[in-house]
């Protein structure tokens, strides 16, 4: 008869604690790769909203007209500031944007856009014409942002010569820790 021999307690506590340390390992690698997923898709869903909102500013500002904005009631102001302006909370730009024509006798129609930072969020407020009320529901561009800083250069217009070069339009937003910088030339304003 042949004796069969088993595990001491002394090597079944070495196993278990190769086994352990194994497994330690395993869940410090996933939680790790689960802090970088979920940092890198928080980045990817800020760069979407910046790349959505740099479009969407691209293509009113490419619609800018040189006209003045009008409040309800008729009263005419400045489109563009030209100091730059640390926005926290409040209207960033406003301006008149021109609409093209459909192409069936439309002559197109001009409406007042602006931009506001409201509550972390900045959003895109349209109005129909230029002497009604904004609309009340604005179509939120990037949200998380702390901050908008718009340098808008606008050249002296003294001169007829420098009255039809295009300015340019910095826009410094910061979303969270992050900074992001765009320049926009705007031909018309």
């Amino acid at each position: 008869m042949k004796l069969v021999r088993g595990y001491s307690l002394i090597e079944m506590l070495v196993v278990l604690i190769i086994f352990s340390l194994i497994a330690t390992i395993s869940l410090a690698f996933l939680s790790s790769s689960t802090n970088s997923f979920l940092q890198v898709n928080s980045k990817t869903e800020n760069l979407k909203q910046l790349i959505i909102a740099s479009e969407v500013i691209k293509e009113d500002l490419i619609h800018v007209s040189n006209k003045l904005i009008r409040d309800e009631f008729g009263v005419k102001k400045e489109s563009f500031s030209s100091t730059p302006e640390v926005i926290q909370n409040g209207i960033a730009i406003e301006f008149v944007r021109v609409s093209s024509s459909d192409g069936l006798g439309d002559t197109g129609s001009m409406y007042k856009v602006k931009y506001i930072l409201e509550n972390g969020s900045l959003n895109r407020y349209t109005s129909n014409f230029l002497n009604s009320a904004y609309l009340k529901d604005p179509f939120e561009l990037i949200s998380n942002v702390s901050e908008i800083e718009i340098i808008s250069s606008l050249y002296s217009l003294s001169s007829v010569e420098l009255e039809n070069l295009p300015k340019l339009l910095t826009f410094n937003i910061k979303i969270k820790e992050n900074f992001f910088k765009k320049i926009f030339i705007v031909s018309n304003a």
